[in-house]
């Protein structure tokens, strides 16, 4: 099994684009259900954030958005 079987040149586009459309379903979300439990915006903010960086970390699919 490849570590970095998805790191290419050629899937760049792709990335970046995968990206934005994570940030545009994940972050309104997190701000909607920190309002909603009452822990502030700001902290599901931060937390959303940190969950983008360390889910790749631990495992996942090409195509699954971590919210």
């Amino acid at each position: 099994m490849q570590l970095f079987y998805c790191l290419h040149f050629k899937n760049l586009q792709g990335d970046i684009y995968g990206g934005l459309v994570d940030a545009v379903v994940a972050l309104p979300l997190a701000l909607a259900f920190g309002v909603a439990s009452g822990a502030g915006a700001i902290v599901e903010l931060y937390g959303a954030i940190f969950v983008g960086f360390f889910a790749p970390l631990f495992g996942g699919t090409l195509t699954q958005v971590f919210g």
